[in-house]
């Protein structure tokens, strides 16, 4: 049976920040998106390991308010006072001085990049809130929404720096590369954050035209800034193997402020841009897209083998 004949595959791709080892977070993933566990139907592209010391519990893809407050109580180094009333502003000033020693451990080119995309992310965010001011109470005071935000900026931004200019850039992407090698079956490929980037960057790559990819999702995706488009594969197409592009963004997402990447990746079938509601506490965790209804519609309509004529 040719491999356009058989049952599709799900290739996942997770975003940036620490995980929880890789078999927790794909069974996560597959209750998320499928409600069950889907065994050998769905894969995990896990690269986590390649950036951190070892693997994570909770962190900015928190799917409730308990887990997001617990996360940046970890994540602001203070879970040991947690008994202790938590005073808001003092977090946020502590916040602000954490984002200079982020830069400053970054690589060159990655503290410029991490400049720019921090400061294009204010003045959307600034923009989109005077031009559509949301209609529904945030699930989170706003104190603590915003150092959730820094929270997630943190996780994104050392991470894209890594995969950008570090050495890590190549064993990265070979993870991938090794995944779509030894399928012998069309693949529908889900990624989230920073795995958009890499799916997109690897999918370009001649080595994958004629490879079989029914579908590519993207969920949560920074791909429409400028900043991360200066440092992809150009020029901005659809990868040629990519049968149906169908990218997911959620307006209140700071990593989607532009949600569309239509106007932006031609070529082949287009993109289509889809606006969800991810209910997750900082509006860009992945559990927040997988289990919305259009992701999971999209994905299953996509698992289903054309019967022969």
């Amino acid at each position: 049976m040719s491999a356009a004949g058989q049952a599709p595959r799900v290739i996942y791709i997770h975003g940036a920040g620490n995980k929880p080892p890789a078999a927790e977070l794909k069974g996560a993933w597959d209750d998320d998106l499928f409600q069950r566990d889907m065994g050998e139907q769905t894969q995990m592209v896990y690269y986590a390991d390649l950036l951190h010391a070892r693997p994570g519990a909770i962190g900015a893809d928190a799917c409730t308010q308990q887990e997001a407050v617990a996360g940046l109580m970890v994540g602001t180094a203070m879970a040991a006072e947690a008994a202790s009333p938590v005073d808001l502003s003092s977090l946020d000033e502590r916040a602000v001085g954490r984002d200079l020693e982020l830069l400053a451990g970054l690589s060159p080119q990655g503290q410029q990049l991490g400049l720019r995309l921090m400061l294009s992310i204010a003045t959307r965010s600034a923009a989109q809130t005077r031009a559509e001011p949301l209609a529904q109470p945030l699930p989170l005071p706003e104190p603590v929404r915003r150092l959730l935000l820094r929270e997630l900026l943190r996780r994104l931004v050392p991470d894209a720096d890594a995969y950008f200019f570090g050495s890590q850039r190549e064993p990265i992407r070979n993870r991938l590369r090794q995944t779509l090698d030894a399928a012998d079956h069309p693949a529908i490929v889900v990624s989230h954050s920073l795995g958009t980037v890499i799916a997109y960057d690897v999918l370009s790559e001649t080595g994958f035209t004629n490879r079989p990819v029914r579908q590519l999702v993207t969920l949560g995706s920074p791909l429409g800034y400028t900043e991360i488009q200066d440092v992809i594969t150009r020029p901005l197409r659809v990868p040629a193997p990519v049968q149906l592009w169908v990218n997911f963004a959620d307006p209140r997402d700071i990593v989607t402020l532009d949600t569309t990447l239509a106007d932006e990746f031609r070529g082949g079938p287009g993109v289509i841009d889809s606006r969800v509601d991810n209910r997750a506490p900082n509006n860009h965790a992945a559990c927040g897209y997988l289990g919305a209804a259009q992701v999971r519609a999209v994905v299953t309509s996509g698992l289903v083998t054309p019967t022969a004529p």
